[in-house]
């Protein structure tokens, strides 16, 4: 393992962690430490009540957390539990445990290094998440920022040809995608694909899909209670506001910054665009399974 600057095209740097081969934060631990949860992930046991959330890294992974702990545990109270602790790449095994059930175990990592055996072994429901790439692609440079551990001071135009070829942590999206289409495929433990943009314009419908996954049901008030407190604004107020924010957080950042579907026009150029999509065209002329909304110009 070995701690590592990743360049952007402009020369700044992003402090990260290669595990061999593989590139991910620090998450506030030393490189040996990161490299021991990352050996230990395969290998994970989980409870026969724990659900699955698996998406890349800015594709709404605290909004899901949120809907699918609300969901367990039959209320629209704010959740207070934090989707790091049950992490898979952020914290080990005997951490995870401590947490309480009901638990929505989630990681960003690409299938090859999830535990599998036991997703299977014990049909573990499984819910993936994805978003547009573009506009994943400009949370993740705000989200890079305004996260102090990353020491990173790069431009956005700088940033997003590094984005595009996969240099940064957890790998190419593209890649991500064609792992999860032969998931899919295989039908091995149950798997429900969600869309960021879908939950964002048809949220009713789309919580009704997810219960019919889990086998779950609950009455249209709570069902419309969990929408609302589930909205954008609620979470940024709610959750934005952690008394420890200031020891992870630059000056001025959100992490629930702006929740938006198309925000990637306002940041593309016509030519940033034209290589992201040239990039992305090449890379997904494989991927059959997943399309997204509000991809093109």
């Amino acid at each position: 393992m070995t701690e590592v600057l990743v360049p952007d095209a402009g020369g700044a740097t992003t402090k990260m962690v290669d595990v061999g081969g593989f590139i991910q934060p620090l998450f506030m631990k030393t490189p040996a430490e990161t490299q021991k949860v990352f050996e230990s992930v395969p290998t994970f046991k989980f409870r026969k009540d724990d659900l699955m959330l698996c998406t890349f890294a800015k594709t709404g992974t605290n909004w899901m957390y949120e809907i699918l702990m609300m969901i367990l545990n039959k209320s629209a109270e704010r959740v207070q539990s934090n989707k790091v602790l049950t992490m898979l790449e952020c914290v080990s095994a005997e951490e995870a445990d401590k947490q309480p059930s009901p638990r929505v175990v989630n990681c960003h990592y690409p299938p090859r290094y999830l535990p599998l055996d036991d997703m299977k072994a014990q049909q573990i429901k499984t819910v993936l998440c994805l978003r547009n790439p573009k506009d994943t692609a400009v949370s993740y440079y705000n989200h890079m920022k305004g996260i102090k551990m990353y020491e990173y001071e790069g431009k956005w135009e700088n940033w997003i040809p590094g984005f595009a070829e996969g240099k940064y942590e957890y790998g190419k999206y593209s890649a991500y995608l064609l792992e999860w289409q032969r998931e899919v495929e295989k039908q091995e433990y149950p798997l429900h694909v969600m869309f960021y943009e879908d939950l964002k314009m048809n949220g009713k419908e789309e919580l009704d899909k997810l219960l019919k996954f889990l086998d779950l049901q609950l009455d249209d008030k709570l069902k419309c209670d969990i929408i609302d407190m589930c909205g954008f604004e609620k979470m940024q107020n709610d959750k934005g506001k952690d008394k420890m924010a200031d020891a992870f957080f630059r000056k001025d950042f959100k992490f629930y910054r702006k929740g938006q579907v198309g925000d990637w026009k306002n940041w593309f150029t016509v030519a940033q665009n034209e290589m992201f999509e040239d990039i992305w065209k090449k890379d997904t002329k494989d991927l059959t399974m997943f399309k997204f909304k509000h991809d093109s110009a």
